[in-house]
């Protein structure tokens, strides 16, 4: 991912207002508007009490029509400066915001292109937690900055109005405000500083406490909490995690409480100053209304001035992780080569891909254990190939390389001749119809979820999909038909199904594909052994022709096979049809021998002859 760039506060500052003028050139028109009426409404209350009590100073018999007069006067204007600020105020910050939302389109962009293997990495997760969370909220990180940033000119022109009055009245005292402003400032950069450095181990820690809050919280864990009394375990863990976040907090709010101290001291020696200075004065002889302004003026300065601070150090602290977030954007998160579809079958003898590992060794980023370890291993065009073994044995590691999900550690994949490295990621996943144990159906149409397009999408091929899976008849009984929404997130009328009509959903979503080679990885778990072998049936004409592999614990699918491969802890054990890995007596006999005790019953009920094959052979 490369090395980390140097942070410039300047630089992100610069890229920001570059996309705002990008994507709202009139927001810039609104700040200026805002900018002129709110310098303008500070300076109000200042003069306010002097002009009062400068009235009731020169005493008179119209002091009461005169007071009356100017306050009218004044709450008119402070009411319209009022009104109009907040409501520029508003409309600003909700532009900001619509410029923070298109930002999230960017970071969902590159999160949905970058290659598979950072969606299983702990550790990049944790590297860009904060980086991920600047745009996932108004008060913080790149709305947040913008919202400083667009309101920081109104507070500059104020400060120099204040300053000028506070340096004529005392330059000591002006001195102090600056002081403490900036001793402010560098604490709380010292505090984010030490907040930073810690950002990936709070990370962490937040991690695993959103786990077990997520655990508590799925209904889906309900019956194996309550069946297996795992409550209290869930509990004292999630607790235990709690206070290692709180630990963790704890040391940081201690660090920002010492240097806090800091503050306070200059605090007290700004307040001391201000009243023995003013004091002074007004022993000299200066007016009671020149002492209730400057007072005021000073409050007013010092609160501004801190909060000019604190909005500097807001902009450079998460200006820090907006960097990040840039960085993220900016990295090239997917590897990928030149090669497209038409080159892969360019060489091919037929419609079909074949598969070539050459001493390709395998282990997950961040561990040090080979998945697969120098493996040479071929699946001709237009075999069909079961892969079976034990859990833990690399079976879907098999798929998630062939896929190009993940890149070897060493060694090369090739598909007609091509090592998939040099290939273009989404011509290369165009080449597979994959079906997974683990379903996911998104919130659209049922056409969408089988097509996987918004348009230009077969009915009459989402039909023949849904009826080969046995889906077709729920289907047809909804009002809506193929326009039924799935879920409740979008549509509250949605539907769902159940954990095998979902996986036969996804089923449906490989068949209508159709690419050039087939992949089931575990597709019938949820399944039981009747629809499993219906399924499999139908699969085993879809696919004739075609490259198809298998993956399963279940046995089921090895007799619709060409060849069947047996992978064990040591990589591949067995590999043969399956009349020669019975006869062999192997592993793989051992395993199709015990599993047939299980399923002979089932077996003897299944209508297709591959049913009563598996029977028989038991």
């Amino acid at each position: 991912m490369g090395q980390k760039q140097k942070y410039n506060v300047l630089s992100v500052l610069k890229r920001m207002l570059a996309h705002m003028w990008q994507q709202d050139r009139k927001q810039y028109g609104r700040i200026a508007f805002y900018t002129v009426v709110a310098a303008i409404y500070p300076f109000m209350s200042v003069f306010l009490p002097k002009l009062a009590i400068g009235i009731l100073e020169q005493g008179g018999i119209d002091v009461a029509k005169n007071l009356t007069v100017t306050m009218a006067v004044y709450f008119a204007m402070a009411g319209v400066l009022a009104v109009t600020m907040n409501y520029f105020k508003g409309y600003i910050e909700t532009r900001n915001m619509r410029i923070r939302i298109l930002y999230l389109a960017d970071m969902s962009k590159q999160l949905q292109c970058m290659d598979y293997c950072h969606h299983e990495d702990a550790s990049f997760f944790e590297k860009y937690d904060k980086a991920l969370n600047a745009g996932n909220n108004n008060a913080n990180g790149i709305e947040g900055v913008y919202n400083r940033i667009s309101f920081l000119v109104v507070k500059v022109f104020t400060l120099v109005g204040m300053i000028i009055l506070a340096g004529v009245l005392s330059p000591a005292l002006l001195l102090a405000l600056v002081l403490h402003v900036l001793v402010i400032m560098w604490t709380s950069k010292l505090t984010h500083d030490y907040e930073y450095a810690n950002k990936e181990e709070v990370a962490k820690a937040s991690r695993r406490i959103t786990y077990y809050k997520k655990t508590s919280q799925d209904f889906s864990y309900g019956k194996d909490i309550r069946i297996f009394n795992l409550r209290n375990r869930i509990m004292d863990n999630y607790q235990e995690e709690i206070n290692a976040y709180v630990k963790l907090q704890k040391m940081i709010k201690n660090r920002e409480y010492l240097l806090g101290m800091l503050g306070i001291v200059t605090l007290l020696l700004t307040n001391i100053l201000m009243y023995g200075t003013l004091v002074q004065r007004v022993l000299g002889g200066m007016p009671v209304s020149s002492f209730t302004m400057y007072v005021t003026m000073i409050t007013s300065l010092m609160a501004l001035m801190l909060d000019f601070g604190k909005d500097l150090s807001f902009i450079w602290n998460e200006g820090e992780y907006i960097h990040d977030f840039y960085e993220f954007l900016d990295t090239k998160l997917m590897v990928e080569g030149e090669k497209t579809k038409a080159d892969v079958m360019a060489n091919a003898k037929q419609n079909t891909l074949e598969i070539v590992f050459e001493h390709v060794t395998f282990c997950y980023p961040g561990t040090e254990k080979n998945i697969v370890t120098d493996l040479n291993f071929t699946i001709p065009a237009g075999q069909r190939l079961a892969v079976v073994g034990v859990n833990g044995a690399g079976k879907s590691t098999l798929v998630k390389l062939m896929t190009g999900l993940f890149a070897p550690t060493e060694g090369h994949i090739y598909i007609n001749g091509v090592d998939i490295t040099e290939m273009k990621k989404e011509e290369l996943y165009s080449l597979y119809s994959a079906v997974f144990q683990d379903v996911n159906i998104l919130a659209f149409p049922i056409r969408e979820n089988v097509g996987c397009a918004s348009e230009n999408v077969d009915d009459a091929r989402v039909q023949t999909a849904l009826e080969r899976v046995g889906l077709w008849k729920k289907v047809e009984g909804f009002e809506k038909g193929l326009d039924q929404m799935m879920l409740k997130v979008i549509d509250e009328d949605g539907t769902d199904f159940s954990g095998g009509e979902r996986q036969k959903l996804s089923i449906a979503r490989g068949l209508y594909k159709d690419a050039p080679m087939v992949i089931m990885d575990e597709p019938t778990a949820a399944l039981d052994a009747l629809a499993e072998a219906e399924i499999y049936e139908s699969f085993s004409n879809l696919v004739e022709g075609k490259t198809a592999v298998y993956i399963s614990h279940r046995l089921a699918s090895t007799r619709f096979c060409d060849k069947i491969a047996l992978f064990d802890a040591d990589g591949l054990e067995e590999y043969g049809s399956h009349e020669e890995l019975m006869e062999k007596k192997g592993k793989y006999y051992d395993m199709f021998v015990i599993q047939g005790k299980y399923y002979q019953e089932e077996a003897k009920n299944l209508s297709s002859p591959e049913g009563s094959d598996f029977a028989s052979q038991n």
